[in-house]
């Protein structure tokens, strides 16, 4: 394995930084604003790792992203908070389980698990879960999290916000583990037997992200505790993602879902949930009792059919949208229609958008992407101004 010289030689002001924070910690509270923020970032694979590289070797992912943190810092006057991404893939609790990591050929997208390893209802019982939190350090690849987790702190010395691994949730781990005729079919079949699965899968999640987080040292040192780049508050780091949902309807998710989740957010706090989309539980997704969810991330592109049902679904509740701007599907000219459109409907709702937005610094110049930001960063002072937000009082 090739041995690269990774090394930070930009600066990074922390009260620049938490200056972008605090803004926001004050939009997650519906607090004024001078502008919304923004979810802008540059990556920079001047390398061109691909992603198998990525995924496998802990110094090519820290070099990809420190040139991209360097690069941002360099051409985005403001908004971008700089994130280290330690990847993977999705599949570490299949591979806990017993799953193979599979990378598809000509397909430069995260790996997935090779074919699932239940194909009947009775194998759930014969699944083999590890007991302590030593074993499930030892199994699939969560030796590769931690790994990278320690060569990370390493070289950075805590000096960049880290985001957790793609962990998921229960369902998502399971449509990998189990066929996904058998799981979707279970669900209704097989409420009990699935329930008692899932009770134990959710028990092997908590203890995943506890020893990810212990790992970390400190979960105010990350984004949130799972894949997601955005910083979300403290005592909001909580995140699930629940993609499955996307194929079933509200009581399935109440019955199936959010019981499972709920115990994450217990964990870890009251965060974030995505689902790519379409969206059939929106209405579901954020009360938990006497708790609820702050945040919403979802696929632009898959979200977008359905954008006033979504949107509706979230009206008064002070809820932050983060829409994922996939740049393959989006140049730069359409993404900022999309986020004007975005800004336009969320203010006759009185709902904060916020767009995730990669740009890609092999596709733009550096006066582009300074030129991309800033016409994004003229919407996003309109559209403060659109909204009724509280008088600072934090």
């Amino acid at each position: 394995m090739a041995v690269l010289n990774n090394k930070i030689d930009f600066e990074i002001n922390p009260s620049v930084i938490n200056l972008r924070k605090e803004r926001i910690r004050k939009i997650w509270q519906y607090c004024s604003v001078d502008h919304i923020p923004l979810g802008i970032y540059v990556t920079d694979n001047k390398e061109k790792f691909s992603r198998k590289e990525i995924e496998n070797e802990k110094e090519k992912n820290l070099k990809f992203d420190l040139n991209s943190i360097k690069k941002s810092m360099q051409l985005l006057p403001d908004d971008y908070i700089p994130f280290v991404k330690p990847e993977v893939g999705c599949t570490t609790i299949p591979t806990i389980l017993g799953s193979e990591v599979y990378f598809p050929e000509k397909f430069d997208n995260y790996s997935t698990v090779k074919e699932p390893i239940i194909n009947s209802i009775e194998g759930l019982e014969k699944l083999d879960f590890p007991q302590t939190k030593e074993d499930i350090k030892k199994r699939g690849l969560m030796p590769l999290n931690l790994e990278k987790i320690n060569y990370y702190q390493r070289i950075t010395a805590g000096a960049i916000d880290m985001t957790g691994f793609d962990i998921g949730g229960v369902m998502c781990g399971s449509v990998d583990i189990m066929d996904s005729n058998l799981f979707y079919i279970s669900l209704i079949s097989e409420k009990e037997k699935m329930l008692q699965y899932l009770d134990k899968l959710s028990s092997l999640y908590i203890n995943v992200q506890d020893i990810l987080t212990e790992e970390i040292g400190d979960i105010n040192k990350m984004m949130n505790i799972d894949w997601d780049i955005s910083w979300y508050p403290e005592g909001h780091k909580g995140y699930v993602s629940d993609d499955p949902c996307a194929n079933f309807g509200p009581d399935t998710f109440e019955i199936f879902s959010k019981p499972f989740n709920k115990r994450i957010y217990d964990r870890f706090g009251y965060g974030g949930f995505h689902n790519c989309g379409p969206h059939p539980c929106a209405s579901n997704y954020i009360d938990y009792g006497n708790n609820k969810l702050k945040a919403i991330n979802c696929s632009l592109q898959y979200t977008y059919k359905e954008i006033e049902y979504f949107m509706d679904s979230f009206k008064g509740r002070e809820v932050i949208l983060y829409f994922l701007f996939e740049e393959e599907f989006y140049d730069c000219k359409r993404a900022l229609e999309l986020y004007r459109e975005l800004a336009e409907k969320g203010s006759m709702r009185n709902l904060v958008c916020i767009p995730s937005y990669p740009l890609d610094s092999s596709v733009y110049s550096d006066s582009e992407i300074r030129d991309i930001y800033n016409e994004f960063l003229k919407v996003s002072i309109d559209y403060k101004d659109s909204l009724k937000l509280k008088a600072n009082n934090l």
